[in-house]
């Protein structure tokens, strides 16, 4: 895998600083001893073992001294390395925030922590989970008297608070729906808000109360200075992930949120001549909201006066409007149009953004301190003139055109993925249970089409489009789904063990053309997979004849069951499916196998 893009910017103690550094290094030493047979570096080529018989290989890619991708074959190793419990955090950061060259890889599994169950099921998980799936206890203790969660025997209970809404999400997300005047206190405003970014989440329970407003919040915990906020987010089966805003653009193109959210969040919204509002300016839509709520106390701090002085300039320079006001929450609105950008005196910051910007263009992609105005057609089109949920779901977007699809051929996709996924629940029904799938991800998501055709399912889908792909990650947005862009070629910004089910489309095919390792992506995805979680894969039938030798080694061995799936528009007669299961393991406590 390659480095990772993003930049994590946090001052750390020396001491503990020295020590983490050391543990590491440590680490890396025992895993390179032990994973050396796994390591892409060291896999050998098809050879005789010594006897008559030859060594059983593995496909891969490599690139010759020319750089032409070529096809080789490795043999499969016959264990992966497992971790001590004890260095399980460092594995942990270690895979979550950077990937080391081959040789210094961390190619082993990920264990479970001690006494370790399965998640509860949704709905219950919204308001409980197990504590030994997430032992720090200490974020209770600091957040007591914000009502965000209670250790409670073996669980940690959520209450529904919040540093702004001590009294529970769900009051405070009717209040936020009456200072707007929406009908009926709701707001999603008769589906017009869908889409919400929740900037410095907590543990996301105003995402997890937006979702019976039928709203789906993507949550971001971009300075998580408690630690593990968004692992309990994602325990509890809400929306959520890690993020940085730092220097570069957030994974999510233009226009893609109705309403941004920032709760005393810790973000420093004036450094850098605004360009944070500005890179939130981009992701709005339209007539898009944000919703600025702070401490009643910072009312009367100088300093917090003065920043809310300096927003209230920036904000007018760009245009948008106090749209509301109570107490310490402040709404603002972005305009539906460029007429206030050209009516600005010259000179006036900050800048529109030149001609040649791609306000689309995310991945490794710096934040720019100007304003994207609006296209020609997007011009007045409040929302981007997209219908209300749940029509949005499945009606052709009007962004379709810039990726050169047509509405039949969206149509179609629609029609073909519910069909698959018709196809696949036929296959899982002996082993699914009711609410044992809640967190999903789709690694190659396309149109949007598998999501779409889960959502009679009470389960969330992570739609991640792969930098090949990546214009295609505004239909995502613009039929009410959530995803990011991402390199299958690096590790995928997340805890260990936060889907249920993880659905893989040519994900391996795309994988092996761009030259990067089969092995570091089976790993990446075992991570990221729940004990008793599920993986589809669909694939070539040499792919999946490969994946297939490394199931019992992953422990993805509970179940398993292999097709060949029925033809479509877009099946290949190549097409296999392999569905698997992973099972619940662990290791004895300083022990390792």
């Amino acid at each position: 895998m390659k480095h990772l893009r993003t930049e994590r910017v946090r001052p750390t103690p020396k001491l503990f600083t020295y020590v983490l550094v050391g543990f590491i290094a440590l680490l890396g030493l025992t895993c390179l001893y032990y994973g050396s047979s796994f390591a892409p570096g060291s896999r050998k080529s098809d050879e005789f073992d010594g006897s008559n018989h030859r060594v059983r290989t593995g496909i891969g890619s490599v690139r010759n001294r020319d750089g032409v991708l070529a096809v080789s074959r490795f043999e499969v190793p016959k264990s992966v390395p497992v971790r001590e419990s004890n260095h399980l955090i460092l594995i942990e950061l270690a895979r979550l925030h950077h990937c080391p060259p081959p040789e210094r890889r961390f190619n082993c599994l990920v264990p479970p922590p001690i006494g370790y169950k399965i998640p509860l099921r949704w709905p219950v998980s919204r308001d409980e989970v197990w504590k030994a799936n997430i032992p720090h206890t200490h974020l209770a203790q600091e957040k007591s008297d914000q009502n965000w969660m209670v250790v409670n025997g073996d669980k940690i209970n959520f209450p529904g608070g919040g540093t702004h809404f001590h009294n529970g999400a769900d009051k405070y997300i009717v209040s936020l729906a009456q200072m707007l005047k929406f009908p009926g206190d709701k707001l999603n405003n008769g589906g017009s808000i869908r889409n919400v970014l929740d900037v410095g989440c907590g543990v996301a329970s105003f995402g997890a109360y937006l979702l019976s407003h039928d709203i789906i919040a993507m949550s971001l915990a971009p300075n998580d200075v408690h630690q593990n906020q968004i692992q309990f987010a994602l325990e509890r089966g809400i929306p959520s992930t890690l993020g940085v805003l730092g220097t570069k653009r957030l994974p999510y193109p233009s226009r893609s949120f109705e309403l941004a959210h920032c709760s005393r969040c810790r973000i420093d919204w004036l450094q850098r001549d605004g360009i944070l509002l500005l890179e939130l300016d981009r992701l709005l839509r339209p007539g898009g909201y944000f919703v600025y709520s702070s401490p009643e106390a910072y009312a009367h701090d100088p300093e917090n006066r003065k920043i809310g002085n300096a927003m209230h300039d920036l904000f007018k320079r760009m245009c948008w409007k106090v749209v509301a006001k109570r107490d310490q929450s402040v709404i603002w609105g972005k305009p539906i149009s460029n007429s206030c950008y050209l009516k600005r005196d010259p000179g006036v910051l900050p800048p529109l953004c030149p001609s040649g910007d791609d306000p689309d263009a995310t991945w490794n992609v710096s934040m720019k301190a100007c304003i994207s105005p609006y296209s020609v057609r997007m011009h007045k089109e409040r929302w981007s003139g997209l219908v209300p949920w749940p029509r949005r779901l499945t009606a052709p977007p009007p962004r379709l055109e810039e990726i050169g699809v047509t509405p039949e051929q969206f149509r179609e996709d629609t029609e073909t993925w519910r069909l698959r996924v018709i196809e696949y629940w036929k296959l899982l029904k002996p082993m699914v249970q009711k609410n044992s799938i809640r967190n999903v991800m789709d690694m190659s998501s396309n149109l949007g089409g598998f999501a779409a055709a889960l959502n009679d399912k009470d389960v969330w889908v992570m739609n991640v489009m792969p930098v090949q792909s990546s214009p295609r990650m505004k239909i995502i947005y613009d039929r009410g789904l959530i995803g990011a862009t991402h390199d299958w070629c690096e590790a995928f910004d997340t805890y260990p063990r936060t889907f249920d089910l993880i659905h893989a489309w040519n994900t391996f095919t795309e994988t092996q053309t761009r030259g990067c390792s089969f092995e570091d992506l089976l790993i990446e995805m075992d991570r990221i997979l729940r004990p008793e979680g599920f993986v589809i894969i669909r694939d070539t039938t040499d792919n999946i004849s490969y994946i297939k030798k490394y199931l019992t080694l992953l422990k993805w061995d509970k179940w398993s069951t292999e097709t060949t799936p029925k033809g479509d528009s877009l099946s290949t007669k190549d097409d296999r499916v392999l569905i698997a299961r992973k099972r619940l393991w662990s290791v004895p406590a300083n022990s390792a196998s």
